[in-house]
């Protein structure tokens, strides 16, 4: 079961807090992007980790019109156009001076999970840029790690991986099969149980249905509204 109630989001964001990230709450996508906005400098290079959820928000449009330099390897021209430059465009972000993404899920008690395929989008989270800043939508509370991973593999990496057309077996099955397949997206599993020290950190959840995260148990129409949602902001990558 997921966290619906205002007092799951208030326990998640003092756990956030004692684990010494900053944590704040907003109510919607203008309120999540004023905030982002106030907390990178105009003049600072932006580097991103790939995100459904920010591409959903146009919070990079915004930091490219404010005239942030924005480092990101998963736009089209690096994913599309220019493929074989997305592993050194990636490389780059990691040296920006703020780095910014979103997190496949946030327990009750504070911890940040993440499975990524290639990680450069965790290894920004760790180190490397002196700012991060993580945007969730409130659909990705979980009660704790157990379930964390349960929903990211046997739930959203199937759908992600059948969504940029991978030759996995969990895109065929829709379930996990711990496979070994050159295309597996489930290669690196980070869980940032406290704030990385050298880093700054801010959590930044955001009320509604943000990114590709959902519980089995909600209504088939809300799942169904997520993953359009996520469709929509999302393509098939070239090697």
């Amino acid at each position: 079961m997921s966290l619906e109630t205002s007092e799951d989001v208030k326990m998640t964001l003092k756990a956030l807090e004692a684990n010494n990230f900053e944590a704040k709450f907003v109510e919607d996508k203008r309120e999540a992007v004023r905030l982002v906005l106030n907390l990178i400098p105009r003049g600072a290079v932006v580097g991103v980790g790939d995100s459904a959820t920010l591409r959903q928000m146009s919070v990079l449009d915004e930091l490219i019109r404010r005239g942030n330099r924005v480092i990101d390897p998963f736009s089209k021209e690096f994913t599309i156009d220019k493929p074989s430059l997305r592993g050194e465009i990636q490389r780059e972000a990691l040296k920006s001076d703020v780095f910014i993404t979103s997190s496949n899920a946030i327990t009750l008690d504070g911890k940040i999970v993440n499975v990524d395929a290639v990680g450069n989008r965790v290894v920004g989270m760790v180190f490397g840029p002196k700012k991060v800043i993580i945007v969730v939508g409130r659909n990705k509370l979980v009660h704790d790690v157990d379930e964390a991973l349960s929903r990211i593999k046997d739930a959203i990496a199937p759908y992600h991986a059948r969504r940029k057309a991978l030759k996995t077996p969990c895109a065929a099955t829709g379930v996990c099969n711990d496979c070994a397949s050159p295309q597996r997206i489930c290669n690196v599993t980070i869980i940032l149980n406290k704030k990385p020290r050298r880093i700054e950190s801010t959590v930044i959840v955001v009320d509604g249905d943000w990114g590709l995260s959902w519980d089995e148990t909600w209504p088939r129409e809300r799942v169904d509204r997520i993953k359009t949602n996520y469709d929509e902001v999302t393509w098939i990558f070239r090697e």
